[in-house]
């Protein structure tokens, strides 16, 4: 089954993000995708009607969260409301203890921005199920990438293909394949298990500069519409 397992939707509160969950859903199921994690920044956002919409698609939710873990970004799958509210890798080994279901993937650990994992993933390897593998580069730039493979590789992890999507555009080109039953607990197991292919296509250089100029502008269009409301 065609999956990915980092999307983000206009029900983020911290993202300024165009398209709602059911119009993601619609955008996904006509690429062929069987399961999806959406997973907000902090946030929470596992709705039961969302869920209902999905699977009149064809689709299956997996409750999802991108936690801000000691200022990183760490995505937690088959997550509980709580995950959201975690801030400490002592809190995420605790929830990781307390929840052997779920699977805590290091969300593109590598990239330049301040708020991704680093050095701080082979520290603290053993709270991480996968590694991302992220759909953000084109032929002549991958280097983050490549760098998340080799730590995946030499700590016997397995490699999740994303797309961390806030633009649907950036939907389908890096995914993940997955051998299982069509439920959470066995997709989540599969996961662990390896039972899984990554499929990747690059980008061109130009393409992304235009997901960078467009998530900019968002993001400004966002801090300026909050900041509104604060004088408000």
């Amino acid at each position: 089954m065609k999956a990915d397992f980092h999307l983000h939707t206009s029900d983020c509160p911290k993202d300024s993000v165009g398209h709602s969950p059911q119009r993601l859903i619609d955008h996904a199921a006509a690429l062929g995708f069987e399961i999806l994690a959406i997973t907000e920044h902090e946030f929470f956002s596992f709705n039961m009607d969302v869920v209902a919409y999905a699977h009149g698609k064809g689709i299956l939710l997996i409750p999802g969260v991108e936690a801000e873990i000691e200022k990183k970004h760490v995505i937690i799958l088959n997550a509980t409301e709580e995950a959201a509210s975690l801030r400490s890798f002592d809190d995420l080994r605790s929830y990781k203890q307390s929840h052997p279901l779920s699977f805590i993937l290091a969300a593109h650990p590598f990239y330049l921005a301040e708020k991704c994992l680093g050095d701080e993933l082979e520290r603290n390897i053993g709270l991480f199920d996968g590694v991302e593998y992220s759909h953000f580069y084109s032929p002549w730039l991958n280097s983050p990438n490549k760098k998340a493979a080799a730590v995946a590789a030499k700590h016997d992890k397995p490699l999740i293909g994303t797309s961390d999507a806030h633009l649907l555009v950036q939907v389908g080109r890096t995914y993940t394949l997955v051998d299982a039953e069509k439920n959470v607990d066995a997709i989540i197991t599969a996961l662990k298990q390896r039972k899984i292919q990554l499929v990747t296509t690059p980008f061109s250089f130009l393409a992304c500069l235009w997901i960078i100029a467009r998530l900019m502008f968002s993001n400004k269009l966002h801090d300026g519409n909050r900041r509104c409301g604060n004088r408000r």
